[in-house]
């Protein structure tokens, strides 16, 4: 297991988790994703081109490839990895920031041991929430969410391609005020994303 990130560290302005999670935490299942949800992949392709995809070894096993227009870089305690050309493997998340290509975020996209080996760096949280509860074993790393605010939200009906309907949220560590890459284009009002940051708080105790 990768050591567990440290609280008090700084987070970085250009660290950003994207994550999907059931309503009951699970994030995967026998090493892949739970369900099929077209419109949130087709979402994932627009926030994350042109940025720079950290992810341990299993979630790139899972993928097969380095996305086309994004930097990869697999965190894994093997370095002697067979990776195809053009992915970065990195032993510590200390070494990540060195070999991110200039004007790139770095977009932490699983799985769960990776998750809670870089949270103390995120500014902010992409988070597509399932609406519904998915058999895993997998499930996301806990969160004080006292830390965060949501900003953003976006309720997303199911499509024909879609197993479950969603909601995609935006939360940014308390004290960091940059404006996210792609808002939703239907955003809740500040004053309701307040109300709704209280009520949602209570409920999305994930991983407890």
């Amino acid at each position: 297991m990768f050591p567990m990130a440290d609280s008090s560290a700084p987070s970085n302005d250009n660290w950003i988790a994207v994550v999907a999670i059931a309503n009951n935490a699970v994030i995967g299942r026998d090493k892949t994703l739970p369900w099929r949800l077209s419109s949130d992949l087709q979402r994932f392709k627009r926030m994350t081109m042109g940025h720079c995809l950290l992810m341990g070894r299993k979630t790139f096993d899972s993928i097969g490839k380095a996305l086309p227009g994004r930097q990869s870089i697999v965190l894994s305690r093997s370095t002697s990895l067979s990776l195809p050309a053009g992915v970065t493997v990195v032993a510590r998340v200390e070494e990540v920031a060195r070999h991110v290509e200039p004007g790139r975020k770095v977009m932490v996209v699983g799985g769960a041991e990776i998750y809670a080996a870089t949270l103390a760096r995120w500014n902010e949280i992409w988070l597509t929430r399932v609406l519904a509860d998915v058999a895993g074993e997998t499930t996301f790393p806990t969160i004080d969410w006292t830390q965060w605010q949501q900003v953003s939200s976006e309720s997303v009906s199911a499509g024909h391609k879609d197993d479950f309907p969603t909601e995609f949220q935006i939360w940014r560590r308390l004290g960091h005020t940059d404006c996210p890459l792609h808002p939703p284009s239907t955003a809740s009002s500040l004053s309701e994303m307040d109300q709704q940051q209280r009520q949602i708080t209570s409920r999305l105790d994930f991983g407890q």
